[in-house]
């Protein structure tokens, strides 16, 4: 009787192990796998484009030409984004006297009133920038 209940339990676990590597298959590593990364040359321009801030500016990337720009979109409605802000704020702070610009491009839908809240609330003083 125990022998059948051991052979009855390894056939379980056998056919969960088997179920979870058909599931697993085609995951993140998949999805990474297609994912192609054109990298930058050193010496090619970033396109100009510009989008309005918080005050309703516009804000033009070719001012900033010469100088380190970090891009980072975001979203109010989006968790790690949320996450990652006061580390953000941290590089901000840290780096806005030298040749050095972060940039934060909020892509929320119902806008400019969520994100200004979510700025204010936390006293981030980082530029945000709309992307409509």
């Amino acid at each position: 009787m125990r022998g059948r209940a051991f052979l009855q339990c390894l056939s379980v676990i056998l056919i969960l192990l088997v179920s979870f590597s058909f599931t697993a298959e085609g995951g993140e590593d998949d999805f990474f796998s297609k994912i192609r990364i054109n990298p930058i040359k050193s010496n090619k321009r970033a396109p100009d484009f510009s989008l309005t801030d918080l005050n309703g500016k516009e804000v033009e990337i070719k001012k900033f030409k010469g100088k380190v720009i970090f891009l980072n979109f975001w979203a109010t409605w989006c968790g790690p984004c949320k996450e990652e802000m006061p580390s953000l704020e941290v590089l901000h702070r840290q780096f806005k006297e030298k040749n050095f610009v972060l940039l934060t491009i909020s892509v929320d839908y119902e806008g400019i009133k969520p994100v200004q809240e979510f700025i204010n609330k936390h006293q981030y003083t980082f530029p945000v920038l709309l992307d409509p």
